[in-house]
């Protein structure tokens, strides 16, 4: 199993693919490229439409998944002011590959495991693992996502929105020689691989864990038996004055990811934001559906927080897989990261590479992280 990772900001697709294609079989040699994960940025499509099928036949490569992104990241940069192209090749013996696309049509005739799994066409007693990407405005993003899992709840699903458009249309999905402007695209990865995630929100639990008691779709009306906004304003001022300044920015809510653990730790929740709140009853409307007996905590994140989250959570995983370190990966960060929260660029990729590599590496800034 080899993999290496290829990234250019020439502008024109004429140069740049070439490029590409030099610094991928530098590294792999002539032989034959099983999986390519491409992104780029959309200029390149504008000036060839044909520039990603002609990428997959110059590398020779057998499947190709990809999408379009607003930023892109390679294995040592990330771009974000011009446009740019990166692609990470795999040679993966005794895996098997099963490319599909679904859209919005597909997914309306019907419901259930069952319609998914004909759908992606894998049976699940193979034990895939699913890189997914999606066209933000023709999906229904989490919807989909919750879906594929049920299908499939054995396996790891990772991947992210493609982004570089303001309206439907304008973000891209690739698979193999395709271009496609709607729904979503995935690969399923069965044998001799492994997909880890290492999800960093760069948030930081503050106050402590609470069970909602009382709680309708995304609209939590009570938090261990108290309006959740009250919780709130009698927790702010216990704070530090760091954290205190950092609230009256932006407070969010973590889920809990597992309830089974005894205790909840940073990267332990999934980070949801607080989207309304009723000043009369106390209730709080979060960005997702919620359930009485959901443990949930409120957080806080700025750009140390964020930093020193990816540290932990990449050694971690390093620590959890101490002779099983990554050979590859696939960096998809927020459009809010990047040179904008850190005030330098390449933080990201940076630390991946510091702590985890080095490592073949390709990704782009999503309009949001799978």
């Amino acid at each position: 199993m080899k993999f290496a990772s290829a990234f250019s900001t020439q502008p024109d697709p004429a140069h740049a693919l070439p490029d590409l294609v030099r610094e991928i079989r530098s590294e792999l040699g002539p032989e034959k490229i099983d999986l390519a994960v491409v992104h780029l940025h959309r200029d390149y499509l504008e000036a060839d439409p044909e520039c990603v099928a002609k990428l997959r036949q110059a590398l020779g490569a057998r499947r190709l998944i990809g999408c379009t992104g607003a930023g892109i990241i390679g294995d040592r940069l990330e771009c974000e002011d011009q446009p740019a192209w990166t692609v990470l090749a795999a040679q993966l013996p005794d895996v098997a590959l099963d490319l599909f696309h679904i859209t919005a049509a597909d997914v309306a005739e019907g419901e259930g495991k069952a319609l998914w799994q004909f759908l992606v066409d894998v049976d699940p007693e193979s034990a895939p693992n699913f890189l997914v990407f999606l066209e933000p405005f023709s999906s229904d993003a989490v919807e989909w996502i919750n879906a594929l899992g049920a299908a499939y709840e054995a396996a790891t699903v990772l991947g992210g929105l493609s982004s570089g458009g303001r309206q439907a249309g304008e973000c891209r999905l690739f698979l193999d020689d395709a271009v496609l402007d709607e729904g979503l695209v995935g690969v399923a990865l069965a044998g001799n691989v492994e997909l880890r995630a290492v999800v960093s929100q760069g948030c930081r639990p503050i106050g402590q864990p609470l069970t909602i008691t009382r709680a309708d779709h995304n609209v939590i009306h009570e938090l261990a038996g108290q309006a959740p906004l009250k919780v709130l304003n009698d927790l702010l001022p216990k704070l530090p004055a760091s954290d205190q300044k950092l609230a009256q920015t932006a407070v969010f809510l973590g889920r809990v990811v597992n309830e089974y653990q005894d205790e909840f730790e940073r990267g332990d929740f999934l980070i949801r934001q607080l989207i309304g709140l009723d000043s009369k009853s106390g209730s709080l409307a979060v960005g997702d559906l919620v359930r009485s007996g959901q443990t949930v905590q409120f957080q806080v994140r700025d750009a140390g927080t964020a930093a020193e989250d990816l540290d932990a959570l990449l050694a971690r995983d390093l620590a959890v897989h101490p002779n099983a370190p990554a050979r590859a990966a696939v960096l998809i960060s927020c459009l809010g990261r990047g040179a904008g929260m850190y005030g330098q660029p390449n933080h990201d990729i940076g630390a991946v590479q510091k702590i985890g590599g080095p490592i073949p590496a390709a990704g782009f800034f999503a309009n949001g992280e799978i």
